[in-house]
């Protein structure tokens, strides 16, 4: 099991990668530790590439 990541401290810019394998860029962080506004640069859904959604902190495994 790996360390938690602390959303709070995520700046612009950074890489995520999701649950579900998908990697996505920090647009904004409302530092509230429970959602991300991101970008998909790779998504299981094709359709969700370069489109910005709200990401839930439950939802990010990784930082890239």
């Amino acid at each position: 099991m790996s360390d938690p990541i602390n959303i709070r401290t995520l700046p612009p810019g950074t890489q995520v990668r999701l649950a579900d394998g998908s990697v996505a860029e920090v647009v904004s962080n409302p530092a509230d530790g429970a959602w991300l506004f991101a970008r998909y640069i790779t998504a299981t859904d094709p359709a969700l590439v370069g489109q910005e959604e709200m990401v839930f902190a439950q939802d990010v495994v990784a930082v890239r």
